[in-house]
């Protein structure tokens, strides 16, 4: 058997798959395209102009066991891991629509041993015992002439952006929880230090008080009170101890070790950057923020998607055809009168299918706009962390500046004092006296120097990653 197809056969079989096709679109209700609105339009006062810096932000602390905590945690989330294998999933698709642009080629065969039925129809000539033998090679190629697969396959390309931008996101979340853990395990470590000196303190003024009772010169009630500032000082050094060991424990499980590798931990040795920082949003860094790549990608997907659907009222048109050996009797089977082939179009064409294809036109088109307002709310919601981290930055970056001072001011105080009580002219007392205001300054510094420190992670995380910044001030 042997069938040859032709360029005008394949146009006519096109022209009357397209006049039955209009027997498919039943009129419809299309739902109406959300409009993407720009950044610009959202909030006029952007930065078009602002410089970008390197990803790996956190490195500008200096802090080589904060640098060392973060890899580990990057490099073994069970997040991320989730993650991974979604992109291997979306990549695997993307192959998948790949796989639709090239021919369908498929080798098959087929040897068996039959008897005839006598009483059927049979040839006198046949034997009643005969083998049958086929062996083919066939061939399916779809054409896409409306470029439905193309659709398809740009939509799985771009979901595999999506999921990439998903990736980058959770990563960005993990450094940034790591950070922040450590800027806590920071302020917790100076806490300790600073309430052991409390309890040395108040100790020392608690047996002031107490000789000076021996003497005649205090009474009972300042004794008390000072033997309850001492009790209370003691109490937050073990409070200060507790939560030193927390967050080791915290960062351990962050690195995915034990927590007898977390108490192993060093003081961390951060430096406190002064950022200089924009007075407006600066936009192309916030376009770089991983979750909305994503959306819009997704937004992408989904508006592929659709138009891909739409085609799916077209015929498909694909070249089909075989070539092979068949026969009655094994020996002839590869005989030149056994060979057979056949190629020509092969159409398939929806014509009446219960309003399948409607509802599913309709689903994407519900999809891509559901995808376009959540990246709508994402962008405002983006834009006021970003207005809120700017904010917050500057006002944590000025309380910092000035507990500083105030913290340097207490320090100088106390060494005078120190050494006027050294030649004489002040009591120990006094000197107790400034060292406990040098102490409390010292508290408010690291609470200061702590919220500073999270304000810039958290505006880190607004902008996607990416943050201007000057020279560093080691504190």
């Amino acid at each position: 058997m042997k069938t040859l197809s032709s360029a005008p056969l394949v146009l006519l079989c096109t022209a009357l798959s397209l006049l039955l096709s209009s027997c498919a679109f039943y009129p419809r209700d299309s739902l109406p395209e959300q409009a993407v609105t720009p950044m610009e339009l959202v909030e006029p006062k952007v930065d078009q102009q602002a410089k970008l810096v390197q990803d790996l932000w956190w490195t500008v602390f200096e802090d080589p066991q904060l640098n060392q905590l973060v890899t580990l945690s990057l490099r073994s989330s069970p997040s991320l891991e989730i993650s991974g294998a979604r992109i291997v999933a979306a990549q695997a698709m993307l192959d998948t629509e790949t796989a639709a642009f090239l021919p369908q080629i498929g080798v098959g065969g087929q040897v068996d041993r039959q008897q005839l039925s006598q009483n059927y129809i049979f040839l006198p000539s046949f034997p009643v015992y005969t083998g049958y033998g086929l062996v083919n090679a066939s061939l399916n190629w779809s054409l896409d002439i409306w470029g439905k697969q193309k659709k398809y396959f740009d939509a799985a390309k771009n979901q595999v952006k999506a999921v990439r931008a998903n990736y980058q996101a959770s990563a960005l979340l993990l450094s940034t929880t790591v950070v922040r853990v450590y800027f806590d395990y920071d302020r917790a470590v100076q806490m300790q230090t600073l309430y052991a000196k409390d309890v040395e303190l108040k100790k020392n003024l608690y047996q002031i008080a107490l000789d000076r009772q021996k003497v005649g010169i205090a009474d009972a009630t300042l004794v008390n009170q000072r033997k309850v500032d001492f009790e209370g000082a003691q109490a937050n050094v073990s409070q200060a101890k507790l939560t030193v060991k927390i967050m080791q424990h915290q960062l351990a499980a962050l690195a995915k070790e034990g927590p007898s590798w977390g108490e192993a931990l060093k003081p961390p040795i951060l430096q406190a950057n002064a950022l200089n920082l924009p007075e407006t949003i600066p936009a192309n860094l916030l376009e770089r923020r991983p979750d909305l790549q994503a959306l819009l990608s997704q937004i992408d997907v989904a508006k592929l998607q659709l138009e891909g659907a739409k085609l799916e009222y077209l015929p498909d048109v694909n070249l089909a055809g075989f070539f092979g050996f068949q026969s009655f009797g094994l020996s002839q089977l590869f005989a030149s009168k056994s060979q057979q082939f056949s190629i020509g179009p092969a159409i398939n064409l929806p014509i009446f299918d219960g309003g399948l294809i409607a509802a599913n036109i309709t689903s994407k088109e519900a999809g891509r706009n559901q995808a376009i307002a959540t990246y709508q709310e994402q962008l405002v919601q983006a834009l006021r962390e970003v207005a809120d981290g700017i904010s917050s930055m500057k006002s944590s970056q000025a309380n910092y500046e000035s507990y500083t001072k105030a913290f340097q001011s207490a320090k100088t105080n106390y060494d005078i004092t120190q050494r006027r009580s050294d030649v004489g002219i002040n009591s120990k007392e006094s000197v107790l006296n400034a060292e406990q205001a040098y102490i409390v300054q010292g508290q408010n510094y690291a609470d200061a120097k702590a919220k500073m420190l999270t304000a810039n992670v958290v505006l880190v995380q607004a902008l996607g990653g990416s943050y201007l910044r000057t020279t560093a001030q080691s504190h």
